[in-house]
């Protein structure tokens, strides 16, 4: 599985869909500095992507 998929993935748990996601990996992040997609091709920036995933996501599930 590439770092691209793992990525997609993990996204559209987060984001509810594949078509968010997709969006989402592709836009200009202030936060990572990069589109997220930009950042995959190596395993520190997999690894950057999915800790901000992990923000975005105890973000929204505020109760």
């Amino acid at each position: 599985m590439s770092n691209y998929d793992i990525a997609l993935d993990r996204a559209t748990e987060v984001l509810g869909n594949q078509e968010r996601a997709e969006e989402w990996l592709e836009k200009m992040s202030t936060t990572l500095g990069n589109p997220p997609r930009e950042m995959l091709s190596e395993r520190a920036g997999l690894d950057q992507v999915l800790r901000h995933l992990h923000s975005v996501e105890l973000a929204l599930n505020t109760d």
